[in-house]
């Protein structure tokens, strides 16, 4: 499994077994068994045991599997689970501390995808960047609206107003780009039966810089990729660009009254590049 290149993560409890292969079935990039959120604490151990069964029977690097956080008292056990051979990465929730993400990549020798989700994690989102293991970060929104006191989300009927998130969202897009990491992943969309909404929010994540986003319910996984995918507007607009670049060999030229230069034609390529991968 390439981390990197992941767009579409599916959680799915880890309580609830009889779903996982459903998940694994259902389009997205990759799925996360959730330990944490998804599980009440009465039922973690046994959801663990019940995990780590399963995980004997799947190959190698298949699946990412969220543990509980580093100071609860499920984390030792969590950790020795994420051992498993099965097990690509892990889902580190509410990550605040580098240190403890570096133990942890070298306890499991595992990849990390640590949650942003806190006030302090902003604070110190270049040292968690750069922590040892971090492969990609996540942003939590809905942790983080609690912690900032934040007005979200809105009483049903009311606009969703995304406006507050931008900053911490910025900050995720420029940490990773500063310390070499793959673009973050965007937040869930809670509203998983309103397809149109969810797309918007795809496409704003990817004009902020977002490389892809978390889900919740497979019914999601098909307009995200396809919110995803570069729209047929934007390949003929960037047809047209590199039409006219071939024309000039490189030089500033006006396509359609817009100045076009080295940048924008960049943007252009990796557009028709997306959309040959996709």
């Amino acid at each position: 499994m390439d981390i990197n290149a992941l767009q579409t993560l599916l959680f799915v409890p880890a309580n609830r077994p009889e779903r996982y292969a459903k998940a694994l079935a259902s389009g997205a990039d990759a799925i996360i068994i959730d330990l944490e959120d998804a599980v009440p604490a009465a039922e973690k151990d046994a959801a663990r045991t019940t995990l780590a069964g399963w995980l004997d029977s799947q190959a190698p690097a298949s699946v990412l599997v969220r543990i509980n956080g580093t100071g609860s008292p499920w984390f030792n056990q969590d950790t020795l689970l994420c051992r498993s051979p099965a097990i690509a990465a892990i889902v580190v929730p509410k990550a605040e501390d580098p240190l403890a993400l570096s133990e942890l990549a070298n306890a499991t020798d595992r990849p990390l995808l640590p949650f942003i989700e806190s006030a302090l994690a902003l604070s110190r989102l270049d040292a968690i960047a750069a922590a040892t293991g971090v492969a990609r970060l996540l942003f939590g929104k809905l942790d983080l609206a609690v912690d900032l006191t934040m007005d979200y989300p809105p009483p049903e009927g009311e606009p969703n107003d995304e406006s507050g998130f931008l900053f911490a969202r910025s900050q995720l897009v420029q940490s990773s780009r500063v310390n070499g990491l793959a673009a973050p992943l965007d937040a869930i969309y809670t509203a998983f039966q309103d397809d149109r909404g969810l797309t918007d929010y795809v496409r704003a994540g990817l004009r902020l810089g977002f490389g892809g986003l978390l889900l919740i319910h497979p019914r999601q996984v098909a307009p995200a990729r396809a919110a995803l995918a570069p729209t047929p507007a934007q390949q003929a607009w960037a047809r047209r660009i590199l039409a006219a670049e071939e024309r000039v060999n490189g030089a500033v030229v006006a396509v359609e009254h817009n100045m076009v230069d080295a940048p924008v034609m960049a943007r252009a390529r990796r557009i028709l590049q997306e959309s040959d991968a996709g």
